[in-house]
């Protein structure tokens, strides 16, 4: 008899995990599993399975996807130094431009949870079941080309990053507090929450360095 657990209950781990990170992490595998903007549920959870096999490997699986929509996934969620402007642009082409920045949005969600998991010590989390329904089609009407590689709300930025399709932006903003700061509270230069800002900056500068962040 399988016995049932709630998900993210991390158990046997050396540090206490905070309970607004817990529920930050499931309400993620939530939205992982409905039908998104541009993508269903299933096809969400084939992005999150590609992503994850070329980051660690393993057999691979079937896949409701194409073979670009695959690739975007591998090369975002676990390649994403050798991101160009010609990629995504080829990319982008092919899937559409609101298609990769869910995808994108997708895979960086996901690869924040995993590292995460590897830092405290906890096996990787099982991906969701996907649930029933449509992709909701919605257009941003104010995003347009500019700096950025892709179109943006307003001037290319972190924070804008994935404007051009609401849901995965609203998302990333969710993420963005409990797992450093929120956008509000990035202003605040004393702020101290375990680690002082200038902690979490020398951190936040290190890791940027070893991805090849450019921004």
């Amino acid at each position: 008899m399988v016995q049932w657990r709630m998900p993210f209950d991390f158990p046997n781990v050396p540090v206490e995990i905070r309970t607004d990170i817990r529920r930050l992490f499931r309400r993620e595998w939530d939205r992982l599993a409905l039908a998104g903007t541009w993508w269903t549920g299933t096809e969400r959870g084939d992005i999150a399975r590609a992503a994850r096999h070329a980051r660690f490997g393993g057999d691979p699986q079937s896949s409701s996807l194409s073979d670009t929509a695959i690739e975007a996934a591998a090369v975002v969620g676990a390649r994403p130094a050798g991101i160009r402007r010609a990629w995504v642009e080829r990319v982008a082409n092919y899937l559409g431009y609101p298609q990769y920045v869910e995808i994108v949005g997708v895979t960086s969600r996901l690869a924040a949870i995993d590292t995460f998991h590897t830092a405290v010590g906890a096996a990787r989390e099982p991906l969701p079941q996907p649930e029933r329904g449509e992709p909701s089609h919605t257009e941003e009407p104010h995003a347009r080309p500019g700096a950025a590689w892709v179109p943006m709300v307003g001037g290319a930025s972190i924070t804008q990053a994935l404007s051009l399709v609401d849901a995965e932006s609203t998302a990333q903003e969710d993420m963005h507090g409990p797992l450093y700061l929120t956008y509000e509270g990035m202003a605040d230069l004393d702020y101290v929450g375990g680690l002082s800002r200038a902690q979490m900056e020398l951190v936040a500068a290190r890791t940027s360095a070893i991805n090849e962040c450019f921004y």
